[in-house]
């Protein structure tokens, strides 16, 4: 894939700078994620174990991007704060990959996502700090889609090294991205200055973001579906690669199904390079709905079960899930906040999406993968098409509500 081309006034070498922040960023978040419901699953942990392990990212949400955002607002050059958040989330994903017990694991992890939760907006606001044309931000933030298939597809054939079904092996992913959290936290300290956005050093700074939301109809709006569809993810990022992989789903090997999740970030490369094109012809009302209706079909065609290419193909609609609907709405945010609370408006955003609406997905999902099964003489078997049915319904009944309530203030 070619590097980006650069926007109306930033150099060539910014753009490969932030792409190579992005491709970092997600190939630390990729690495740290992908295997780890396989290996808590291995462990012997329960659905409302392995939910409230990830529900530690939710429960960060909730207090990390605030503060961050402040911080970055009116304190610390943003990329310099990105990178010590890096450096510190090395060790305690080492701690994590030593741990065996559901405590330790829930304990390392959560303290990892206090710092890994504030970096995916902050890195937003290096990246439109020195890059103008904002319609163009896809080119540039497609490099972390590539960082995510890339780790896939480098477990997936680790897991196939290792030899086996690899099942053993599945908590080596938390060692790899502490390694990779060094390298992008030593990465981000060399970036380009991105100074301080607001003035203003006093605390009720840190209402600003809750302030433009109650004066503001479209953030009203944008904000309410987000908690929607961030609802609905876990179902996907808790449970996928169980359902990949589990003889009463698809029923794929773990290294299989390791690189069948990358399939919806190979598309993903696509819609973001196609953003820029498909903002300006449908505006941002239609694209967050069009990526909304894309999840919510995915999940809909889970719960019909097969047959397998089928589901396979769905997945591949988690990328334009994905990039419309999240990247959407953080251009969105960046249009409709003033520059000097864009810190703390991005904060919000991940504090709903990565806040409120995940933490209820993940206690959701938890609740539904021990409710809708039957323990055999086999072993527990989960029932996808009740579990996946729930957020099929909610992600299209979130699109459908933002394409008839959201207006967008650029677009008629």
């Amino acid at each position: 894939m070619s590097e980006p081309t650069p926007a109306a006034g930033a150099p060539p070498a910014v753009a490969s700078r932030l792409s190579t922040m992005f491709f970092l960023q997600f190939a630390v978040f990729g690495s740290q994620t992908i295997l780890l419901a396989g290996h808590m699953r291995e462990l012997g942990f329960s659905g409302t174990q392995i939910s409230w392990v990830y529900a530690t990212g939710a429960l960060a949400a909730l207090i990390s991007p605030v503060v961050a955002g402040f911080l970055a607002d009116h304190f610390l050059p943003t990329q310099r704060l990105v990178g010590i958040c890096y450096l510190l989330c090395a060790p305690l994903l080492w701690w994590a990959w030593t741990e065996r017990s559901f405590g330790g694991l829930w304990a390392s992890l959560f303290l990892f996502q206090l710092l890994h939760v504030p970096t995916m907006g902050l890195t937003n606001v290096v990246a439109l700090c020195h890059w103008p044309d904002v319609r163009r931000l896809g080119h540039i933030r497609a490099w972390g889609t590539i960082g995510w298939v890339a780790i896939s597809w480098c477990l997936s054939l680790y897991l196939r090294w290792r030899g086996g079904d690899g099942g053993a092996h599945l908590g080596d992913g938390l060692c790899i991205s502490a390694g990779l959290a060094l390298v992008m936290g030593a990465y981000c300290l060399t970036l380009p200055h991105t100074p301080p956005g607001g003035a203003n050093r006093h605390p009720l700074a840190l209402l600003d973001g809750f302030r433009l939301v109650a004066a503001s109809g479209p953030f009203q709006v944008l904000f309410c579906v987000s908690f929607v569809v961030a609802a609905a993810r876990p179902f996907f990022y808790n449970l996928g690669f169980l359902f990949f992989s589990d003889p009463h789903g698809v029923n794929l090997s773990l290294s299989s199904s390791a690189a069948v999740m990358s399939l919806g970030q190979i598309i993903e490369i696509g819609a973001m390079l196609g953003l820029a094109t498909t903002l300006r012809v449908l505006g941002t009302r239609w694209t967050i709905c069009l990526g909304a209706l894309a999840q919510g079909v995915r999940f809909a065609v889970f719960s019909m079960g097969g047959p397998a290419w089928l589901v396979i193909a769905a997945q591949s609609l988690h990328g334009i899930g994905f990039t419309f609907f999240s990247i959407g709405s953080v251009l969105a945010v960046e249009a409709l906040a003033p520059r000097e609370k864009r810190g703390s408006a991005q904060g919000l955003l991940v504090f709903v999406n990565g806040g409120l609406g995940a933490l209820a997905g993940h206690g959701l999902s938890g609740w539904a993968y021990d409710r809708f099964g039957a323990t055999t003489s086999a072993g527990f078997a989960p029932d996808w098409g009740l579990i996946y049915l729930l957020p099929a319904i909610g992600a299209i009944g979130a699109g459908l509500a933002f394409a008839l309530l959201y207006r967008d203030p650029h677009r008629p």
